[in-house]
């Protein structure tokens, strides 16, 4: 008696990121569908179907591959061939997944050109370790979450704060150090009062030669770390910087956990100046001897506008300082008004008209008027800053693509990415910024009781202050004052 052997349906799958592909496991369609062909003879498969792809391994979207799972799953076929493991997918836990699923019901996966099951595997391994390392990076965080949730401050001192450890080494509290302590405060007073950004504070400390942290030279990010630490004002903060790689998490703050080197009103000025610095351009203008440097704006173009000095007499005894539009200067197809002013007429023409906001009733009849004109700006803004964001997203996936395809290769990649992130490093926390404006509503009253006692302090304090320091002030007041030719002029307050 003969018994029938039923034989067994196969289906091929062959895929490729780009038809250009080629080498070392990178066959082309053709070259793969020939080598499944040889595979079935050999073994006595019957090849019922075939599905092919040009497409990235690392997306789970692709179109003939999910038609291919749906055939057999649906019991067109008994197992799936490809030339190469990596042919049916990138990405490990989605592979695993698919041909477990595959193996439930009862389609095996076979490869042409290698042992599928040291492939396996090596995927299982894989698998196993990523997400060992997920947990074990989560079983740190939590543990560093409950640990600052106690006050417990496990990483290197904070600058000007030292820790007071008892018999056995640990820490009872905190004190401010007797050396960083003072340094701290003479930072603060650079930036707050005298104007002064990360580079020059960095460079006055090195020149005083007062010791970095860690025993380097001071340089704008060491300033940068010291001056936006929580610490300052005896909060113990974790996850504001989650490190690459880890997935953001909420932002703990403990207060009362450090002595306060800066109380709470001065935290407020050091953060509000450090956000005016942040808003401007960088360069010599909060430091330039001209009041209106980096408030003063061409109203045409919205540029700024700089403080230039201008002709010299014959005799040499007179300089015309003056301010201009430096769009207008570099290019009229920029701003076609030639929009100059003499510095000491226009300074002391908006000081005159900034003494009138004395007044309550003039600060809000000004704060209602430029409350449209500010949320279109930012409207706009915020429009701007999401599709840069998206656009850099698609950035990346498109060069995801390109090193799957061996366009990119590794090192090429991550040169591309890194320039990404920090692009998208200062337009998420603008967005975020720019959402919470336009979504939150302003306190109006507030402001209007506020900005009278401010106008009101600086103008009688005016004329006894040095340039930079009176600048300093100016600024935590006016976001900016438009000038028109003809003398036109539009206070626009913080």
């Amino acid at each position: 008696m003969v018994v029938a052997t039923a034989v067994r349906r196969a289906v091929a799958y062959h895929r490729v990121s780009s038809q250009q592909q080629a080498g070392e496991k990178h066959s082309s369609l053709e070259t793969q569908a020939q080598h499944v062909v040889a595979y079935c003879t050999h073994h006595g498969l019957r090849l019922v179907r075939s599905f092919s792809d040009v497409m990235s391994g690392k997306r789970d979207d692709r179109k003939a591959y999910q038609e291919m799972v749906a055939f057999c799953l649906q019991g067109g076929a008994d197992v799936v061939i490809v030339q190469f493991l990596d042919r049916l997918g990138r990405r490990p836990p989605e592979l695993l997944r698919r041909i477990w699923e595959l193996q439930d019901h009862g389609i095996k996966v076979e490869a042409t050109d290698e042992d599928i099951r040291e492939e396996l595997v090596l995927l299982v391994k894989a698998a196993v370790a990523g997400a060992e390392s997920k947990r074990n990076s989560e079983r740190v965080r939590s543990y560093m979450r409950e640990r600052v949730q106690k006050g417990s401050h496990a990483a290197r001192p904070p600058y000007g704060l030292r820790p007071v450890r008892g018999e056995r080494g640990q820490v009872e509290r905190w004190e401010i150090d007797e050396k960083q302590g003072p340094v701290v405060r003479e930072m603060y007073r650079m930036a707050v009062e005298d104007n002064m950004g990360y580079k020059g504070i960095a460079d006055r400390l090195q020149g005083m030669g007062i010791p970095a942290p860690h025993g380097k030279a001071w340089a704008s990010f060491s300033v940068q770390g010291v001056l936006s630490n929580d610490a300052l004002h005896g909060v113990l903060t974790y996850g504001k910087r989650p490190k690459k790689g880890n997935p953001a998490t909420e932002v703990i703050r403990v207060p009362n956990v450090f002595p306060s080197i800066l109380t709470e009103t001065e935290w407020a000025r050091l953060q509000e100046r450090l956000a005016i610095r942040r808003g401007s351009a960088r360069g010599p203008t909060h430091r330039s001897d001209y009041l209106l440097s980096g408030i003063a704006r061409c109203g045409y173009c919205g540029g700024p506008m700089v403080g230039r000095v201008g002709a010299i007499r014959k005799n040499g005894t007179a300089r015309y300082r003056n301010y201009w539009c430096t769009r207008a200067s570099h290019s009229r197809g920029a701003c076609q008004y030639y929009n100059g002013h003499s510095a000491p007429k226009l300074e002391a023409a908006i000081l005159e008209y900034l003494g009138q906001f004395t007044d309550p009733d003039k600060v809000r009849e000004l704060l209602q008027t430029q409350d449209t004109e500010t949320d279109g700006r930012q409207e706009q803004e915020l429009i701007r800053a999401t599709a840069r964001l998206k656009e850099l997203e698609t950035a990346f996936l498109a060069d995801l693509d390109r090193v799957d395809r061996g366009i990119l290769n590794e090192s090429e990649y991550a040169k591309r990415q890194e320039v990404r992130r920090m692009e998208q490093a200062r337009l998420q926390p603008r967005k975020a910024e720019l959402e919470a404006n336009i979504a939150a509503q302003r306190d109006r009253e507030a402001q209007v009781k506020a900005v009278p006692m401010k106008v009101g302090s600086f103008l009688e304090d005016f004329g006894s202050m040095e340039v930079t320091k009176a600048k300093a002030i100016l600024q935590t007041i006016l976001k900016a004052a438009h000038v028109w030719k003809g003398g036109k002029i539009e206070l626009e307050f913080r």
